[in-house]
């Protein structure tokens, strides 16, 4: 037996169906429907000097189809869910693309185990390849013979290239993620006022300071939809983020550990409790250290200990923003603060999501956004997409999709 297992964003079976009869036509098909899960299995007989040879292909469909996965709320999300956290642990030579790989898995609403018996023949691979890009897949398949892409387990994209492997080498260096528009595009009396008025504020924003607009850039969620984190849990990922930015400056280990012990830190992510750990920073784990002095800007935002979270342009006030949760004991500071409304975090998500469009594409383009850092930009979207719950992700698995 033979197998990898198709990955899809369109729920588009019939489509598999028809490119099995029409390629296998020599095959006895067989079909089952039992609703958003399906069997296909097609049956060559075997001759006096050949053998009989089964392809069968499962396919199940997420509960709600969409193209993120914010509810995990039937197995198959629960897979990409935990697909997703697996490609992200992984050490990948192209992190962009790793990124937009992520998005593809995210925006998957099918799955189609692909099983041959003896063996995926040349016939059958002629189906696969079809079936997949048609259906603008991608392939999970162990190492072996079938692709030659890695000797680890690994994805393709739907010309069969590889995208990725365990090991996190990459074989391409862009991936398509086409999403249906009828997913992006809430019927329009499910989008309330305060989400339309919120948009245009946003966009005005925007218009003030020069940045390119995209319209068609959908709502986020109402203040109604979106769960702030816990206060307390806001307050732990401050200290954790502190300790971690001063490392960055080459604080001495001796008094990081000095100041966890006395303000009673507990709250490091696995990333950043390697970080906290490592005797030497390179420079890379260096620069990763230093910015979070931005995604403590926006928590000491929320902590309602800074009025304003000040245009973009430039990096925060470190010194002035260190005295404000290291001065006071951790009591004080606890005894101090007061969580913002909701509405205020989602106001400038909003606007922050779009400046992150806005640096992306100019990205994409070599080009700059005049006026505003892009660092600063995407600390911010990322801390706001935690303080927010975006698409329930823990610290070191936050995406920040535009």
């Amino acid at each position: 037996m033979e197998n990898c297992t198709i990955y899809s964003h369109y729920l588009e079976f019939d489509k598999v169906v028809q490119i099995v009869k029409s390629n296998l036509t020599n095959a006895f098909v067989e079909f089952n429907n039992n609703g958003l899960e399906k069997t296909l299995i097609a049956t060559i007989k075997g001759g006096l000097f050949s053998k009989e040879k089964t392809l069968k292909i499962n396919y199940r469909q997420r509960k709600n189809p969409s193209y993120k996965l914010e509810d995990i709320d039937c197995e198959l999300s629960h897979n990409l869910a935990g697909m997703a956290n697996f490609i992200q642990s992984l050490p990948a030579k192209n992190e962009d693309l790793r990124d937009k790989f992520l998005i593809k898995i995210k925006s998957t609403n099918c799955e189609m185990p692909f099983i041959a018996e003896p063996e995926i023949t040349s016939e059958f691979k002629d189906v696969l390849q079809k079936i997949v890009a048609e259906l603008d897949g991608f392939i999970f398949a162990q190492p072996g013979n079938l692709f030659n892409k890695s000797t680890a387990q690994y994805f393709t994209d739907k010309n069969l290239n590889l995208i990725i492997d365990t090991r996190g080498n990459c074989g391409i260096t862009d991936l398509s993620v086409n999403i249906e528009s009828k997913y992006y595009d809430q019927p329009e009396k499910e989008i309330s006022n305060e989400q339309k008025e919120r948009k245009v504020r946003s966009e005005n924003y925007l218009l003030e300071n020069k940045i390119k607009i995209n319209k068609n850039l959908p709502c986020i969620p109402s203040s109604g939809e979106v769960k702030i984190r816990d206060i307390k849990e806001i307050i732990e990922r401050a200290y954790s983020l502190l300790v971690i930015a001063v490392k960055g400056e080459g604080i001495e280990q001796e008094h990081l550990e000095k100041v966890v012990k006395d303000k009673e830190i507990n709250g490091f992510s696995p990333k950043e409790l390697s970080v906290y750990n490592t005797e030497r920073l390179n420079d890379q784990e260096r620069a990763y250290a230093t910015w979070r002095y931005e995604s403590l800007y926006v928590m000491l935002w929320a902590l309602g200990k800074i009025n304003d979270l000040k245009h973009p342009g430039e990096i925060c006030d470190v010194p002035a923003l260190v005295e404000t949760i290291f001065k006071p004991t951790r009591e004080e500071f606890v005894n101090s603060v007061s969580l913002r409304s909701n509405t205020e975090i989602i106001d400038e998500l909003d606007k922050v999501y779009r400046m992150n469009w806005a640096c992306v594409d100019a990205q994409i383009s070599g080009q700059q956004v005049s006026g505003i850092e892009p660092g600063i930009i995407y600390e911010r979207h990322y801390s706001l997409n935690w303080l927010t719950n975006y698409e329930n992700q823990e610290w070191d698995d936050v995406q920040t999709d535009t």
